[in-house]
């Protein structure tokens, strides 16, 4: 053999055992020398270096409701059973919804536990696993696509790697479900072929664990039962049935997934409802308008692709709103995507590998397109993740054959074209790797990635809101809500009415502003936003536990109480509610009751000081202080202040 350093597809297997099995597959084992590991370790370190600016960032937006505000999660790894047999966000807040994802939510109550509110570790994964990625991808695809230049692979992985549209998913400590669910289903690619080529049961056990653990980390990953046939169809010699078959095992992990998921969310009493807020096209009239939307949509998102700047994380009502077929960027995409997808069919039969490439995007966005069904967001960057590999694959090779690359063997310099194929190459990836190291600072907390982020989306109600929360959130002490900048606060309420405006329905920024309007002691507007956004969201389990606060300070004890019965009615797991509510029961020297109330709340979070230190007082308030003896001493051990 050759001792050249290039990447050798072999007529001989390198068992002769398996010759035959490999033959009839349609495929050539591969082995990967120096030069072609030396590709998947530089896709490696790419999307290492890459991100390595974003190891000091905190928790960012869904960071909050997966992580840092989530009592299963920061319960650690005793709340497993928990995990995994509620609702994703079943521990942030008591609304039903629709996501089963348990995989990520495991790792991150390891992470908390290992190291509670440090974020650091939780970069440092998302990071290392994005980079795992890029490994992966290559040892896969060069496998796949072993009749084809390994340029066209090496290009593909790296201009995946360095594309900046993937700052959402890395820089997002929730979005470690994308980074999973393409990681492994990948993996499951892998073993599927080393499967074909030595018809191994292990390689094919290994591939069914992989794809589980992809199912069980995004719904999304259900997108892999098309992409293993359809992949094999092209890229094997296998007949339709035999395909079918071996395709046909990778169904029964997501079969076992999806039961799982309909026996968790099955057992929900109501369904989870859109608003406006999450996705604007829950205002269109009718299936035409929505469909219109959608296509106007498709087309941003394929532009962002192209063209990646400027990148934002939420893009709602009503900076865009319902158009119709009359408005040329729904025809636009429109257009686009069904030209795609007829091209791509016709060319299926001749099994072109644009054709593959579109077809993957095509298959893997359609879930999020809002075209099929609507989605619980109108826009979001994560959700070209792994539809991304398949433009990257077609770029890739519209370069290749730019240059007329036919070159099975060399990586670096195909038929002798290497300088200026990688140089164009190399610049596409420079500006890529560019965009993404100062795109990332901009995810260093909320404050920043909203403030960075309005200048591109200045009428989203929903990012004005958020971006609110966290100038109100700025100018107070954290701990005790004290006021520690007055200005700064003005300037919150501002922003919350800016949000009332663009959506005067908007029932939190109304109660977000009462906050304020409460911080500064203006108790009456206070009260008057929270009743307003009481009539637009009854069950707003939050705001009614602020009225009753205000309730409470003007001595209407009766009417506090109720106020606060309704919000633990609406969200049995509001621990403020119900450490108010039993302190108003203890004023009415409803002691049992007010410990009740008290232990319920630990149950949700066992290591609240003031809820033990309450529950000891009570006891010593009707007479019964030894009984209160354990309950204070666990409260002073957690705060050693409440001791006086």
């Amino acid at each position: 053999m050759s001792k050249k350093k290039h990447i050798r597809p072999q007529t001989t297997p390198l068992h002769k055992k398996n010759t035959t099995q490999a033959e009839k597959a349609g495929l050539e084992t591969l082995r990967l020398d120096r030069t072609a590991m030396l590709v998947g370790l530089i896709a490696a370190v790419l999307g290492f270096l890459l991100y390595v600016n974003t190891f000091g960032h905190y928790y960012t937006l869904d960071d909050f409701s997966s992580i840092k505000d989530n009592w299963v999660v920061k319960g650690g790894l005793k709340n497993i059973g928990i995990i995994f047999s509620t609702e994703y966000r079943y521990g942030t807040w008591n609304s039903p919804g629709s996501l089963y994802r348990p995989i990520p939510l495991l790792m991150f109550a390891l992470e908390w536990q290992l190291s509670p509110d440090k974020p650091f570790i939780a970069h440092l994964m998302n990071v290392a696993l994005y980079a795992t990625t890029g490994w992966a991808l290559w040892i896969t695809w060069r496998r796949i696509l072993v009749h084809y230049p390994p340029v066209i692979v090496a290009m593909t992985v790296l201009f995946f790697m360095a594309h900046p549209i993937h700052t959402e998913v890395v820089c997002n400590i929730k979005s470690r479900d994308e980074i999973m669910s393409l990681l492994f289903g990948t993996l499951a690619m892998y073993a599927i072929w080393r499967h074909l080529e030595h018809k191994s049961v292990g390689w094919m056990a290994a591939a069914m664990l992989s794809y589980g653990i992809a199912m069980f980390s995004k719904e999304g990953a259900i997108m892999f039962v098309f992409l293993f046939p359809l992949t094999m169809w092209y890229f094997t010699n296998k007949s339709v049935g035999e395909t079918l078959r071996t395709a046909g095992l990778m169904a029964i992990p997501a079969a076992i997934f999806l039961l799982v998921r309909q026996s968790v969310l099955g057992a929900q009493q109501q369904h989870e409802i859109y608003s406006i807020l999450d996705n604007f096209m829950v205002g269109a009239s009718n299936s035409a308008e929505r469909l219109a939307s959608a296509f106007m949509m498709c087309g941003k998102y394929l532009w962002v692709l192209i063209m990646p700047q400027p990148l934002v994380c939420d893009m709602g009502y009503p900076q865009v709103t319902v158009v119709g077929f009359n408005d040329w960027r729904a025809l636009l995409g429109f257009f686009v995507y069904v030209g795609m997808g007829v091209w791509a069919l016709l060319n299926m039969g001749k099994k072109h590998i644009l054709s593959f490439a579109i077809l993957f995007y095509l298959i893997c966005f359609s879930l999020f397109s809002n075209v099929i069904f609507l989605i619980g967001t109108s826009y979001g960057e994560r959700l070209q993740y792994m539809p991304s590999f398949g433009f990257a694959l077609a770029l890739a090779w519209g370069i290749a054959k730019l240059f007329k690359i036919e070159d099975l063997k060399e990586v670096w310099n195909p038929n002798g074209k290497g300088v200026a194929l990688w140089s164009i190459a190399g610049i596409i990836i420079a500006l890529y790797g560019i965009k993404t190291i100062t795109r990332n600072p901009d995810w260093a907390n909320s404050g920043t990635l909203y403030a960075a982020d309005l200048s591109n989306s200045p009428n989203c109600a929903k990012l004005n809101y958020h971006n609110a929360l966290e100038v109100a959130r700025i100018a107070m002490d954290e701990k005790t809500g004290a006021v520690t900048d007055r200005a700064g606060l003005e300037k919150a309420l501002e922003c919350y009415t800016k949000c009332i405006k663009l959506y005067p329905e908007y029932h939190d920024a109304y109660g977000g502003r009462g906050i304020a309007y409460f911080r500064l002691g203006q108790y009456d507007k206070a009260f008057d936003d929270y009743q307003i956004s009481i009539k637009y969201r009854p069950n707003n389990a939050p705001v009614l536990s602020n009225m009753g606060y205000i309730y409470f300070m003007r001595n209407q004890l009766d009417k506090a109480e109720e106020v606060y019965k309704e919000s633990v009615k609406y969200d049995p797991r509001f621990v403020d509610a119900r450490r108010n509510l039993g302190a108003v029961l203890a004023m009415k020297k409803k002691f049992t009751e007010a410990i009740e109330q008290w232990q319920e709340g630990l149950k949700y979070d066992p290591n609240n000081a003031t809820l033990l230190f309450y529950i000891g007082s009570a006891y010593r308030d009707m007479g019964q202080p030894e009984k209160g003896v354990s309950w204070l001493e666990k409260a002073y051990a957690i705060d050693p202040t409440l001791k006086k």
